[in-house]
């Protein structure tokens, strides 16, 4: 008669816990995600991204700029492209965020010395609880002889956060 009661505890337990589960993972088709992955590697590894901002260097007629999110391994990451000839940017180059509430937030370049104009900032968990929370009103980037300023519109914030939130739960699938 234990036997029964624990048996029937534990088929209790098992049935209650799935659904709790599958409710905490939305899946990526029920919030309409654009994430894509392919077989090329990144540094060896495989990796998903979501589609391109483009922006467009504030004041200027022809300069243009890419926001783009991906994920490698369990991290996301924020790449950041100038298209501009002759661009250099340092390692430790600051990303300057401003939000529409006043706060500003920095990320760091992590990416090597170059003169791509190209710059990659790990997200912390921090990092993407503030994007999450604020709406970028501009983005001031530094380069060794520039200074660049860029002004997000409100449908550029509206699918950063989409991007940032479908990558979060985007399960980098392994090569076939």
């Amino acid at each position: 008669m234990n036997l029964l009661k624990i048996f029937l505890a534990i088929i209790v337990l098992l049935t209650v816990s799935n659904p709790v589960k599958a409710q905490k993972m939305p899946v990526l088709s029920e919030i309409n995600c654009p994430v894509w992955q392919n077989d090329l590697l990144l540094s060896g590894k495989l990796f998903a991204s979501a589609p391109p901002i483009l922006l467009r260097v504030f004041n200027e007629d022809s300069e243009y700029a890419v926001l783009q999110l991906g994920k490698r391994k369990g991290s996301l990451y924020l790449y950041f492209k100038i298209f501009t000839d002759n661009v250099c940017v340092k390692q430790e180059q600051p990303l300057e965020l401003y939000f529409k509430n006043g706060d500003m937030y920095i990320l760091k370049n992590s990416f090597a010395v170059n003169c791509d104009g190209t710059a990659v900032m790990e997200l912390t968990a921090a990092d993407i609880k503030k994007l999450n929370a604020n709406t970028i009103n501009s983005i001031r980037f530094y380069t060794l002889k520039k200074d660049y300023e860029f002004s997000p519109t409100a449908v550029d914030n509206e699918n950063f956060k989409h991007y940032l939130n479908c990558l979060k739960v985007y399960k980098i699938r392994k090569k076939s």
